[in-house]
């Protein structure tokens, strides 16, 4: 049985408090790791992100052409 799987069962066995308090630690914890990226690979994932947004339809975007012009 893999890890995660393990750890699944054992979650379902959380009682609600505990699986919130769970899931504040895994996000705090991956907060901290997004502050430790640096700035240029920050941008690199946000980038990526926004992209995968506007191809999936879920953000538009507005042709700019006659701003580019001028």
């Amino acid at each position: 049985m893999s890890t995660v799987t393990e750890l699944a069962k054992q979650i379902q066995q959380l009682s609600v408090t505990e699986r919130h308090e769970l899931m504040r630690l895994v996000y705090a914890d991956n907060d901290e790791q997004d502050m430790e990226m640096d700035a240029d690979e920050a941008w690199r994932h946000e980038i990526v992100r926004r992209v995968k947004a506007i191809r999936n339809g879920e953000a538009a975007i507005m042709a700019l052409q006659d701003d580019w012009r001028e």
